[in-house]
């Protein structure tokens, strides 16, 4: 693919990214955003050849080179490759005019190109994408370890002369708060998956439920949290868990609550699912359920929503008034019979029911996905 040079380059650096999707939000906000503003900018991308926790390459890609992949260019370092000389190698010969890096605590994604670019004197233009890593519950993990990188990153002046692409208010105020009060701060909303055909969705039946969950096996998404819920459900409910396991204590915990659930309760846990495969598989079933503990935006609410299937989440994402829009319900996370009392009175909608929640998700994933605004204020991040 050559590149367009009537366009500004913009060299994107991710930890991971597609064909990979164990990453999760990340990989898809990168991923729409070079979809819609691809027309208007030079994009490339410059990632690892492995998936997250994985060790294998990518099957169709081919290592330490340039690949085009799903209409992307983007170059797949491999480990033994992964050096601060390569990324200085990458950013000399496409000399371009800004670098776009996803996630703040990434050392060969984030601070080894940062250091480079910064090495231009302002002639490469440098944006930094929080992707929520400056939110109090994510900086809650390895807290003292992040709070010693903040503190160097402050003394050393590391994010002088950086613009962060914050995705709301909510989290330019974190960033503000992390990194100081003068930082330059753009506010573009995540983009959306770009629609394909509207979904035709499976029937609901009467009385029973049918529940997915698309997040990793972790505590930030209080999978047990939500296997609790389920314990306490006095309708029949079939439940399955799509995501990879990454804490095995936690897991554990997970399993002897599994152990306990009542027959009416059938629970399973098919793995990771493809990215491509999400849109596809959400139609099958009757109710997203994440009751997080935090997301910065949470792509896989709002593709549920565009596949019609409405969502049971926590008031912990920017998705907010659910129900008044009867897309779906957003509860606080103090109580487990709110989820409780939610669920059995979804299992118990007929069809024609559901279709009025089914048909608010798809409305109003669509006046999201078509605001102008939107999409406006995310080209201002490379102008």
């Amino acid at each position: 693919m050559a590149l367009n040079p009537d366009k500004k380059k913009v060299l994107v650096f991710i930890d991971w990214f597609l064909p990979g999707d164990k990453a999760g939000g990340p990989i898809r906000s990168c991923a729409n955003l070079l979809d819609h503003l691809g027309s208007d900018f030079d994009f490339s991308v410059v990632t690892r050849d492995t998936d997250y926790t994985e060790t294998k390459p990518y099957d169709s890609i081919s290592s330490d080179a340039w690949n085009i992949h799903d209409g992307k260019r983007v170059y797949y370092i491999s480990a033994k490759e992964l050096s601060k000389e390569t990324i200085k190698r990458i950013l000399a010969q496409e000399k371009p005019y800004a670098v776009y890096l996803n996630g703040i605590w990434s050392q060969p994604f984030t601070a080894w190109p940062l250091k480079e670019a910064k090495k231009s004197k302002g002639k490469i233009k440098v944006i930094v994408a929080a992707r929520g890593m400056l939110a109090p519950s994510a900086l809650a993990i390895k807290a003292t370890k992040k709070k010693i990188f903040l503190r160097l990153a402050k003394w050393r002046s590391d994010f002088s002369d950086v613009i962060f692409h914050a995705t709301n208010e909510k989290e330019a105020t974190e960033i503000r708060k992390s990194i100081g009060d003068k930082t330059k701060i753009i506010v573009a909303g995540n983009l959306p998956r770009k629609a394909g055909n509207v979904p035709v969705h499976s029937l609901k039946e009467k009385g029973k439920l049918r529940i997915i969950s698309v997040a990793r096996i972790a505590p930030e998404k209080n999978t047990l949290f939500a296997l609790e819920t389920l314990s306490k459900v006095g309708v029949e409910v079939a439940a399955d868990f799509f995501g990879a396991v990454y804490d095995e204590n936690y897991w554990q915990q997970c399993k002897s609550v599994i152990d306990k659930l009542p027959a009416n309760i059938q629970v399973k846990f098919p793995g990771s699912i493809a990215t491509d495969e999400i849109s596809k598989t959400l139609v099958s079933y009757d109710l997203l359920f994440m009751p997080t503990r935090g997301e910065n935006f949470g792509h896989i609410i709002l593709e549920s929503m565009q596949a019609g299937t409405p969502v049971l989440i926590s008031d912990q994402t920017p998705w907010k008034n659910l129900a008044h829009e009867n897309a779906g319900w957003d509860l606080p996370l103090k109580s487990v019979d709110g989820f409780v009392q939610t669920i059995e009175r979804i299992a118990a909608m007929n069809e024609a029911d559901f279709k009025i929640h089914s048909e608010a998700a798809l409305a109003l994933s669509s006046r999201y996905a078509s605001d102008e605004k939107l999409l406006e204020d995310n080209r201002k991040l490379f102008l």
